[in-house]
This record gives structure tokens, sequence and C-alpha cells, in this order.
């Protein structure tokens, strides 16, 4: 995906998907639904970008804007699709409302429907069209999806892995957050970047969860089938079950990078995106470095990055918009 040529920009080709002249503004994360849609969270508007056959003559896009957006998507900083008809958001935000307000705390993960009908169109309460979220991982920067309605987040506010489980979502726009079950891994600790992305995936196959842990300039890795549940923790939501998790296998896949944030897995490859330099760096599952690309992006630019229904990938410069990288 990042090409087999000397590393340097003029190495593959980047083809321009949206941007600037779609006013796109600040586009943090992007991933693809079941029918091969691209959807890219802005985050300077907390609205979603909605690219229909991207990357081909017949492309179309349209934006949308939640009807509570200003709690469910502020600071969007991370999106995961489940392949299924659903996909998770979380933002790196204490629950300002837009800075209306002293933040809570109140923040974490929020499910959606990728159904055109129901998402930012349905809004039975006045609260949107989500489908459930759960309020216990204030300054999200990552998210992956695990299974069923079970994502892994990076909590910056508690600098830790957590896996939530929504369990049964509440329907589009609901308020019922009550059965969620939220386990906070003790260790590996990872370090959060203001405004940098700490994003995961899941390889399911491994059952392994990898990890950008940005502060500490390093890939981890945990085995999310090990640990067991450790003291409880105090939940933000009534009948939520949240507790610590300890005792997980973890280890370090790769170390001494500068502010890693994105990630993107195909086959038995890992790739890391830089946001301290803009590089892509590709490892095997040994930790071994097998090439790099230079994206020319500069200095905290290098958000999402996406393998896509195509098998290509899918960047985004916060600067300028969302390329497909098309190797040599």
């Amino acid at each position: 995906p990042i090409g087999t040529g000397d590393g340097s920009k003029e190495s593959v080709t980047w083809t321009y998907i949206i941007g600037d002249e779609e006013k796109l503004d600040d586009p943090r994360d992007l991933g693809f639904d079941s029918d091969g849609r691209l959807w890219v969270a802005n985050r300077e508007d907390d609205k979603t970008f909605i690219v229909t056959d991207p990357g081909t003559g017949d492309q179309d896009f349209e934006r949308r804007e939640d009807g509570y957006a200003m709690h469910f998507m502020e600071e969007t900083a991370g999106m995961a699709f489940d392949g299924d008809g659903q996909f998770a958001t979380c933002g790196e935000s204490d629950n300002t409302y837009n800075d209306q307000g002293a933040g809570n705390g109140y923040m974490g993960p929020v499910l959606w429907s990728t159904d055109l009908n129901i998402f930012a169109e349905a809004d039975p309460i006045g609260l949107g069209s989500h489908l459930d979220m759960s309020h216990e991982s204030p300054y999200c920067v990552g998210i992956a999806w695990e299974a069923d309605n079970a994502y892994w987040v990076f909590d910056g506010d508690n600098d830790a892995l957590v896996r939530h489980d929504f369990q049964s979502d509440h329907g589009p726009g609901m308020d019922d957050h009550s059965d969620g079950i939220v386990r906070r891994l003790t260790e590996p600790e990872v370090e959060r970047v203001e405004e940098a992305p700490g994003h995961l995936v899941v390889d399911q196959a491994a059952r392994r969860l990898y990890a950008a842990d940005t502060g500490g300039g390093r890939i981890v890795w945990v085995d999310i089938d090990s640990g067991s549940e450790g003291n409880s923790l105090r939940a933000n939501d009534f009948g939520v079950e949240s507790m610590k998790w300890e005792g997980a296998d973890w280890g370090e896949l790769a170390t001494g990078l500068n502010d890693p944030g994105a990630l993107a897995m195909y086959d038995d490859r890992l790739i890391v995106g830089e946001w301290a330099t803009g590089r892509l760096i590709e490892y095997d599952l040994e930790g071994n470095k097998l090439r790099e690309l230079e994206t020319g992006f500069g200095e905290e630019a290098l958000y999402g990055i996406e393998i896509g229904p195509d098998g290509l990938l899918w960047v985004i410069d916060v600067n300028t918009g969302v390329y497909r990288i098309d190797p040599a």
C-alpha cells in the first residue's frame, strides 16, 4: 500500500479525493461502510462528510450534521466501522458542548448507524440519531471495533486502553445507556499528546489489539482475551458496569517513534503514521520495519489512515484533505 520504491513522496501516485475544494476543514479520521462509502469526520464543525463511489468518475458527496452533534460529535478524533451497518466515534473532548460550558467528563464512544435514513436524520427526542453512548472515556483520541457492539478506545483522560461494550443499543436518538460494560486496562499505560491521533486496530484472527502510544513513541499490542477483573470504577451512568482490568498480556511492537498516531492493518502488516514527521512506516507483526514512505504533509498533519475496499491506503492531510495512495 505504500509502494516498493525509494520511499520518496514521488515514488507513489497521490489521488485527491475530497478536501478544501469541498469545504472539508480539520478532518481527523475516515472509514468505509459496508456499501463502500467513505466517511470523514470533520472536527472543525462536527459534521460528517459521506462520499459515494469515492475515487471514481461517479464520485459524489454530502455533508451531514447530527441533530445533537455538539455533544455526540464534539471534537471527533476517531471512527471505526463494523462492516455490518454500524460504526462508532469518539472525541477529544471533556463535554463542553462546543465551549458553551465547563467540561464535566461526561464523554466517550458513540454508536451510530450507517443507514442514511437514520444517520443525522432521525431525531425522536432532540438528542439526534445516535444509537448508544458510553460516558466513561473523555479526551478519546482513537477507537477500533472488536466484535458485535464492543469497541476499544484510547482514553486520553485516563491514559489507558479501554474496552466499551454497548451491548444492546437503545435505538436512534434515545438515552438509555445503562447496560454498558467498561473495562479499563491497568497496563500497558499510554500517553495522549494533545491534538494528535492515538489510533487503534484489532487483529480479529489473532485476537490482538494494536495501539499507537503517541506520547510513549511506541506501538503496543494487547491480547484482548487475557487479564481478569479488578476493582470497580465509578460510572457516570447508572447501571453501567465499569471496572479495572488487570494482568493482560501485552508487549511492544515498535519503539523509538516520533509521535505515532495513525494505524492501518492489512494481511500480516501494520502501517504506522508518525504525526510529528508525516512519515508512513510499514512493519510486519514481529516488529520488523519493512519500508517507509514520506508523505510530504509536514509536521502534525498526518491523521487518519485506512485500507479501503480496493486494498489501497487512504490518508488524511489535515491541511488539504483526503488522498488515495496508488503504489507504483
